[in-house]
């Protein structure tokens, strides 16, 4: 098949779509920092809404608080990747280096001179193959950047505000029902110690959240995905479930969230089934694409 052949294929997997819903609450406060600072106050991460109001029709904007798909999107990718590395290794663990190590972990960076050999456009269609992760995610690998499979769409909180967004009738508007804010204290670990009479310099700062209770509704599409892709997604949620966190501040106690989504995930099975059969060949394959980047 030609190169413009495999990118025509490729193209028209794009137009099916699979929807999948589910819906959180949180069991503890969740904390999803905005991207600028506010010096000691850690703001949520908003997103502008159109509101019109239930009860007299006015129409409005607010800030309401989202937590972003490519939060959720990131932390599956973490989990899948150590775990697909694990599967592929067995009892001898694989060494990437830095490039490719940071395509499975952070969706990589495009390389406009990636080593010894550029990756051809041709060579996505056998990483798509081969490595179902970066293809359900989307990366960057060498001179090549393709879009992942998964749209991930974020996580929303089902108030008053919202409704439009969740196709869920609610009343409780977000800032007066879900929100607040908490202390903490950090101390100043200055490198090298201090003095045996100098005291130790303490900052508060405040950092908004979520209150444990909060419920989400979540969105996520499958476009054009393969059967093994479909059940990568599916696998990525059991670990996911391991440990279900969203945002940030896990070690103080946030982000633990329930989820369900029915019966709408994907069964893991095929995908677990496709990496231990062809464990040999898909080892061989990272290794060569390794070298080729590194």
């Amino acid at each position: 098949m030609s190169e413009d052949l495999l990118l025509e294929a490729d193209h028209d997997l794009s137009s099916s779509v699979e929807t999948i819903e589910g819906r959180y609450v949180a069991r503890q406060p969740i904390s999803h920092g905005a991207d600028t600072s506010t010096g000691i106050v850690q703001r949520l991460r908003t997103q502008k809404v159109t509101v019109t109001d239930p009860d007299t029709g006015e129409v409005y904007t607010e800030d309401v608080p989202v937590i972003s798909g490519n939060s959720l999107r990131g932390q599956l990718r973490d989990l899948l990747a150590t775990d697909f590395l694990e599967r592929i290794s067995a009892e001898d663990p694989i060494e990437l280096h830095d490039p490719l190590f940071n395509t499975f972990y952070s969706g990589g960076t495009l390389q406009r001179e990636a080593g010894p050999a550029k990756i051809k456009r041709r060579m996505i269609q056998n990483i798509r193959e081969k490595i179902p992760p970066l293809s359900l995610l989307g990366s960057a690998v060498g001179s090549q950047l393709f879009d992942g499979r998964l749209d991930m769409g974020s996580l929303w909180p089902v108030c008053m505000e919202t409704r439009d967004i969740t196709g869920t009738e609610a009343h409780r508007p977000v800032y007066g029902a879900y929100v607040d804010s908490t202390f903490y204290t950090r101390s100043d670990d200055r490198e090298g110690g201090r003095q045996d009479d100098e005291a130790v310099q303490q900052m508060r700062y405040r950092v908004h959240v979520l209150v444990p209770g909060t419920p989400f509704a979540h969105r996520m599409a499958l476009r054009g995905a393969t059967e093994i892709e479909r059940a990568c997604l599916g696998h990525a949620f059991d670990l996911f479930a391991q440990q279900p966190t969203i945002g940030g501040m896990s070690a103080r106690g946030h982000g633990l969230v329930d989820f369900e989504y029915g019966d709408d995930l994907p069964d893991p099975d095929p995908y677990l089934k496709y990496v231990a059969d062809n464990r040999d060949e898909i080892r061989e394959y990272v290794t060569e694409i390794d070298e080729k980047i590194a």
